[in-house]
């Protein structure tokens, strides 16, 4: 059986090597002049020469550089098999397959990340050959004559992406063709495990080579747009109808594609996973360099936190995110929003009675003028603060920074170690004694008051109307060192305002719809993408323009149809 086995491995390379798809990457590559004879230029990272787009925040009309040949994402990899072939879990150890590969990496394939490919893959297909889910890629008998050649050509339609030449379906039948021959069941495993770790399957090629009708770029077949839209909206391989609608040739207008991201869009429990991944994203959930989950709290003085609290906060943050946009929700009402998650670990940090909860999280509804949108929420302000008080620097300097996009600079070298003696009743005045030097003041001015506005909630989200320190609880700023557009002084006397004044700062707007190409699109902030970031931002806006909304208009793009090659 190992014969066969790695006889997949070198069947695979002799008969798909010929292409560039070993080469592929998860970002941009330099790969030559367009087909079209056009060129363009870099949208930024290390290619070999000087970029060529301006900074990002300029529009540049035109389409961005992409590489024709992306590798999937580890979650995308997991999704496929899931969907193929109804594999969650492998091995001994039962773990999910993007648990056991290489993480993420971009440039060309490397030999332990295309070793563990095939590990993962050999266990698939003996797992799946001899357990419930044969049936989803193999359902007439192995022995049976015809039977493998269909079984190529029908499971090859879904794990390609679109259908197999006779060239590629004769090579597969020759993993066969062995001498000693191997059963019928040993072959269809080999083969199925040949199908996992072909460049076809574990890349999204875009091979086509027909200009666009515009005259720049390449335009692509539908099933590469059908591909595009799978992966981007459901992290995995097209459904059937998506498929029949590629084979139909149905994916070249904006009506057809908006007509098939709609109806994907409206399968929450596909999509949703990708409305709850980018807010992850967007707040810093995924900057290792964040605040998120990196620390607990003294139960001593918050006799309320535990482990179970800190779990039900971070899935808290994940249902709240989905429910929002799956409502209809705006930007606004992700900053507005009075819906929460409980259950009987944290219920009682938001003022509900944990006796009425189960494990499982619950929708509620909180008081709209207390816990506006989803800052309020347990999981930011206990990751944004100290382990047994408040922090109002990490929570102004978040709110500033990511929300409203100011620059308040590196703190001073051993600033997180500083202290200042003195008889304070809040932490307000200690953290303004503290940062009142003038080698602090400046940046300060920009981060402490968004943190003071949000100190009537203690360190593990509980609202306080007292500070520890024994003095009354003052969240009101007057300031004007925050840019929330128009130049004016702003009193500020609550979260619900300051909230409400973030929902409608431009700035704040533009840098979530930025956030979306990016995340969406996977690349960096260009000035080609730069066009489509201001067209979002004014939609968002319009009244009654939705997260999902933004969502189906990131497929109405040219660059979403059209691919231009990156140059060196």
């Amino acid at each position: 059986m190992r014969t066969l086995r790695h006889l997949s491995y070198i069947g695979t390379t002799i008969f798909l090597a010929s292409t560039p798809f070993f080469a592929g990457c998860t970002g941009n590559i330099a790969d030559g002049d367009d087909d079209d004879g056009s060129t363009s230029g870099s949208s930024g990272g290390d290619t070999g020469g000087e970029t060529t787009l301006p900074p990002p925040d300029v529009c540049v009309p035109g389409i961005p550089a992409t590489t024709q040949i992306p590798r999937m994402l580890n979650r995308q990899y997991e999704n496929t098999v899931r969907d193929l072939l109804g594999v969650t879990t492998v091995g001994t150890e039962r773990k999910a397959p993007a648990e056991l590969l290489v993480s993420d990496f971009e440039g060309p394939m490397t030999p332990p990340a295309w070793s563990i490919y095939q590990d993962v893959a050999a266990q698939i297909a003996k797992e799946v050959m001899a357990g419930p889910n044969k049936s989803r890629f193999i359902s007439c008998d192995p022995s049976a004559a015809g039977c493998l050649e269909e079984t190529i050509q029908t499971f090859g339609r879904k794990a390609f992406r679109r259908p197999l030449s006779a060239e590629e379906v004769a090579r597969f039948l020759k993993l066969g063709q062995t001498t000693p021959p191997g059963t019928p069941d040993e072959v269809a495993e080999t083969t199925l495990m040949a199908f996992l770790v072909s460049p076809s399957f574990l890349m999204l090629p875009e091979l086509t080579t027909t200009p666009a009708a515009s005259g720049k770029g390449i335009q692509l077949s539908s099933h590469e747009v059908a591909t595009r839209l799978s992966y981007l909206l459901w992290g995995s391989a097209p459904d059937d109808v998506l498929s029949a609608a590629a084979d139909g040739n149905q994916l070249q207008t904006k009506e057809q594609i908006l007509a098939q991201a709609e109806r994907m869009i409206a399968v929450r429990e596909k999509a949703g996973p990708l409305v709850t991944a980018f807010h992850r994203n967007w707040v810093q959930m995924d900057n290792g360099s964040s605040h998120w989950w990196k620390g607990d709290h003294d139960t001593d003085v918050y006799p309320l936190y535990s482990e179970g609290a800190e779990l039900s906060a971070r899935a808290e943050l994940d249902a709240y995110f989905e429910e929002v946009a799956f409502a209809g929700g705006s930007f606004d009402d992700l900053l507005l929003s009075n819906v929460a998650f409980v259950n009987k670990d944290n219920a009682a940090i938001y003022g509900l009675d944990p006796s009425a909860y189960g494990a499982e999280l619950t929708k509620v509804e909180l008081d709209p003028a207390e816990r506006p949108g989803f800052l309020t929420r347990a999981g930011f302000l206990s990751s944004y603060s100290g382990y047994d008080a408040t922090s109002p620097i990490l929570r102004g300097a978040f709110i500033a920074s990511y929300m409203l996009g100011a620059n308040p600079g590196p703190p001073l070298p051993g600033a997180t170690m500083l202290t200042v003696d003195g008889d304070f009743t809040t932490q307000r005045q200690y953290v303004e004694e503290l940062t009142k030097p003038a080698n602090c003041a400046g940046c300060h001015a920009v981060i402490n008051p968004p943190g003071f506005v949000m100190e009537g909630f203690d360190a593990i989200g509980k609202v306080q109307t007292s500070d520890p320190r024994g003095g009354a609880i003052d969240a009101s700023v007057t300031t004007n060192t925050i840019d929330f557009g128009g130049g004016k002084v702003k009193e500020i006397t609550s979260p619900l305002q300051l909230m409400q004044e973030i929902a409608q700062t431009p700035k704040a707007k533009q840098l979530y719809a930025q956030a979306w190409v990016a995340y969406a699109y996977g690349r960096d902030p260009n000035g080609n993408d730069k066009c489509l970031v201001d067209q979002l931002d004014m939609k968002l806006s319009e009244s009654g323009y939705s997260v999902l909304d933004l969502l189906a208009d990131l497929t109405q793009t040219e660059s979403f149809t059209t691919r231009v090659r990156e140059t060196q």
